[in-house]
C-alpha cells in the first residue's frame, strides 16, 4: 500500500490542533500582546500606578480623611500651645525657679501660634493639593476648633475668645498661604516642621524679660439732653434699679460683659463716694475726686480682691488687674438753654501688655460702646423724668 492511500484524515486535523497556540485557564482573561515581541517590565508596571495617582489628582476617597484630619491637628496644637504658655510660668516659679517666661497676653502666643497653626494644617494637606481658597479657609476650621476646646477647657472664657478670633483668623490664613507659597518652591520635611512648633514656645523665653508697656488712654463723648442740668445731674448720682431694656445693645454685653445694676453716690466718714453694682455680682466703689453740683462730678474707681466673683470676667481682661484697669471719669454738664443739658464724659483707662498695637485698638472700641450706652441711659431717664419738682435739689 502506498503512503497516500495509508494517510489517515484525522491525523491531519490532530496537526492542526497541535500546532495552534495553547490557552491555559488561568491565562484566559489575561490580554494578549500584540505588538510583534514581548510586553516590557515597564509596560506591564504601569496599569497597577494609575490608581493611586487619579486619587492624588482627584481629591478621592483615599484623600479626604485628610481634610477633617489636618484642621483636628491644627486645633489640637493650638490648644497645646495654649495650655503650656499658661502653665509653664507658674509651673517654673512654684518649684523655684525664676521663670520669666511670657504668657499668653504676648507676641509669642497671639501673633505666632496662628501663624503656625495655619502653616501645619495646609502642609498635612500638601497632597491633596489644596486650592488657594482652601488654603486660605481651612486654617480656619482649626481656629475654630481651638477656641472651642479653649472654652470647654476652661481656659479661656468668651470675651477672649471673641476678642482675639479676628487676629487668630487672619494670621492663621496667613500662616496657611506661606506654606503653600513655600511648597510650590521646596520640599519641606519633617524636622522643618517640628522646628516651626516650638517657634511659640521659645519666643516666650525671649519675650518674658521684655517689660509689659502701660498705655494709659483716654475717651471723650457727648450728648444734648432735652432736660435741665439739675435734672441730669440726679439720674447720674442716684441712677438706681437699671433694667436691662433700658439698655441699648453694646459689643461688651453681647461677647459676655455683665450689664451695670446700679451706681449710687453716697457719703462714708471717709468722704464721698459711688458705689456701683453689676449684674452676676459685680461691684466696686468710686472715689470722688472732684463735685460742683449740678455741674461737675469725677471719681477715681478702686477694685477689691473680690470685685469680680469667679467666672464673671475672664482674667485677662478684668478690670483692676494686671492687663486692664480704670482710671478717673469725669462728667461735665453744661447749660446751654433752660431746657438742655450739654452732657460730656472723660474716661481714663489702661492697657498694659506687649502687643498693646492691637490690644489698645480692640480696649478703645469695646469702651467708647460701654460710655455711650450710660450716656444713652442718662439722657433717656432724664427726658422721661420730666421738670422738676420745686424745692430742693435732690
Amino acid at each position: 500500500m502506498s503512503a497516500d492511500q495509508n494517510h489517515d484524515p484525522s491525523q491531519d486535523q490532530q496537526n492542526h490542533h497541535s500546532n495552534e497556540p495553547s490557552i491555559h485557564p488561568r491565562n484566559a482573561l489575561q490580554p494578549v500582546h500584540t505588538g510583534g515581541g514581548p510586553a516590557s517590565t515597564s509596560e506591564q508596571a504601569a496599569e497597577p500606578q494609575q490608581q493611586p495617582q487619579q486619587a492624588l489628582d482627584g481629591g478621592d476617597t483615599p484623600m479626604a480623611p485628610l481634610y477633617w484630619i489636618a484642621p483636628l491637628t491644627g486645633g489640637l496644637y493650638g490648644l497645646a500651645i495654649r495650655y503650656l504658655a499658661g502653665w509653664a510660668g507658674p509651673f517654673l516659679q512654684s518649684i523655684g525657679v525664676n521663670s520669666r517666661m511670657a504668657g499668653v497676653m504676648s507676641i509669642g502666643f497671639i501673633m505666632l501660634t496662628p501663624v503656625i497653626l495655619g502653616a501645619l494644617t495646609v502642609y498635612l494637606l500638601r497632597n491633596t493639593r489644596p486650592s488657594w481658597m482652601a488654603t486660605f479657609f481651612t486654617p480656619w476650621i482649626a481656629t475654630a476648633l481651638m477656641m472651642m476646646g479653649s472654652m470647654l477647657t476652661l481656659m479661656e472664657g468668651s470675651i477672649c475668645v471673641v476678642i482675639l478670633s479676628p487676629v487668630f483668623l487672619v494670621l492663621s490664613s496667613l500662616g496657611g498661604l506661606l506654606m503653600r507659597a513655600i511648597l510650590n518652591v521646596m520640599e519641606v520635611q519633617g524636622r522643618h516642621i517640628g522646628g516651626l512648633a516650638v517657634l511659640p514656645l521659645l519666643a516666650l523665653v525671649v519675650e518674658g524679660p521684655v517689660t509689659p508697656q502701660d498705655r494709659w488712654q483716654r475717651i471723650e463723648r457727648s450728648t444734648v439732653v432735652a432736660a435741665a442740668p439739675q435734672r441730669v445731674w440726679n439720674e447720674i448720682v442716684q441712677a438706681r434699679d437699671i433694667r436691662r431694656e433700658e439698655l441699648k445693645p453694646t459689643l461688651a454685653h453681647l461677647i459676655g460683659v455683665p450689664r451695670p445694676v446700679e451706681g449710687i453716690n453716697h457719703t462714708t466718714a471717709q468722704g464721698e463716694v459711688r458705689e456701683s453694682r453689676w449684674e452676676r455680682g459685680v461691684h466696686f466703689r468710686g472715689r470722688v475726686t472732684d463735685r460742683v453740683e449740678g455741674r461737675t462730678l469725677a471719681w477715681r474707681y478702686e477694685f477689691s480682691p473680690d470685685s469680680f466673683p469667679p467666672g464673671t470676667m475672664d482674667d485677662h481682661v478684668v478690670l483692676g488687674g494686671q492687663y486692664l484697669d480704670l482710671g478717673e471719669t469725669r462728667f461735665t454738664l453744661t447749660p446751654i438753654d433752660a431746657d438742655h443739658t450739654r452732657l460730656d464724659v472723660v474716661a481714663h483707662y489702661r492697657v498694659t501688655s506687649t502687643i498693646n498695637v492691637y490690644a489698645v485698638p480692640v480696649a478703645d472700641l469695646l469702651g467708647r460702646d460701654f460710655v455711650d450706652m450710660l450716656l444713652d441711659l442718662y439722657r433717656r431717664r432724664s427726658e422721661a423724668a420730666g421738670p422738676l419738682a420745686s424745692g430742693p435739689p435732690a
